[in-house]
């Protein structure tokens, strides 16, 4: 019975101890000015299991969490405790305050914070895709210019979360496209070829085959929304190259943007300019042939001029 008293006794000893040091270490962290005093009981009760394993004292049986937050709420008069879901927080009365600003910075972290992690998601998607332009303009290209996660975020972007559509608008198409087009790893002004996005390079060539203005495409390029002249003269040089190679290889001259399976009429008629002059420079004879798809289904008719 003794022995049971003394050990009763030194256990009750050590929970004092380590009380004592669990108290200090509150009152410290108070003082503190650029700390806010909020104590979780959860981690209050690990500091204080672990105090009191440091001193050697029997600890198999779980330290009540209940009790230990009475006395400490016993100790400090001004210490509310607050019910969160399965945890309880500790917090002086005067400090409820600070903490619900401190509460409020450290979400608008954490968002930014999630911004820049999608940033960097959405960066490392558009630099794996390459996207060149090859001279035409095939089905669904401006989808596969541009990654899924960047389109997904543009259009959430745009109309918020939405799971019943299955198809992007050209809105979230084109800005995805600018977006992949202006996307540099470093602060330069140069783009690369393999992230080309079609919208970028339809932009130039139609502003120069209706404009033939230099300033304008030059214009729209600094502003982030087409090619350059340069590329655009790039453009029209290979494309003129492969309708040369192609008639050296077939014999006809055929228009680029003639294409197979299509029931196709054609038209041939003579040109004639100015036929009275006497100057073979201010007169012109020529044959013109114009074709005709003829696309069904409701489809309008194309004109394809040689």
């Amino acid at each position: 019975m003794k022995n049971d008293d003394v050990e009763s006794e030194k256990e009750r000893q050590i929970h004092g101890i380590a009380f004592s040091e669990l108290v200090s270490y509150i009152n410290e962290t108070r003082s503190c000015d650029e700390t806010v005093s909020v104590y979780k009981l959860s981690d209050l009760c690990k500091l204080y299991t672990e105090r009191i394993t440091c001193l050697v004292a029997d600890v198999s049986s779980r330290v009540n969490s209940s009790r230990l937050k009475d006395r400490i709420v016993s100790h400090f008069p001004d210490l509310n405790a607050y019910k969160q879901g399965r945890e309880n927080i500790l917090a002086f009365k005067d400090d409820i305050g600070p903490a619900l600003k401190r509460v409020c910075l450290e979400d608008f972290d954490n968002e930014f914070i999630n911004i820049s992690k999608a940033a960097t998601f959405v960066r490392k998607d558009i630099f794996a895709l390459s996207s060149e332009f090859k001279g035409t303009f095939p089905k669904e290209c401006q989808e596969a210019s541009v990654p899924q996660s960047l389109l997904s975020l543009v259009s959430m972007i745009q109309f918020g979360p939405n799971i019943q559509d299955r198809s992007y608008s050209q809105s979230t198409l084109t800005i995805a496209q600018l977006l992949m087009y202006n996307c540099t790893k470093k602060q330069s002004n140069r783009h690369m070829k393999d992230h080309e996005p079609p919208v970028c390079a339809y932009l130039g060539i139609m502003i120069h085959c209706k404009t033939r203005k230099r300033d304008l495409v030059d214009t729209f390029f600094k502003l982030g929304l087409s090619v350059s002249y340069d590329r655009v003269l790039e453009i029209s040089t290979s494309m003129a190259n492969d309708a040369c190679r192609r008639y050296i290889q077939e014999g006809i001259v055929c228009p680029t943007n003639l294409l197979q399976n299509v029931f196709t009429s054609s038209a041939v008629d003579n040109i004639d300019h100015n036929p009275s002059s006497i100057s073979s420079k201010d007169s012109f004879h020529g044959t013109g042939i114009t074709f005709f798809p003829t696309y069904f289904g409701g489809c309008s008719r194309r004109f394809a001029n040689i």
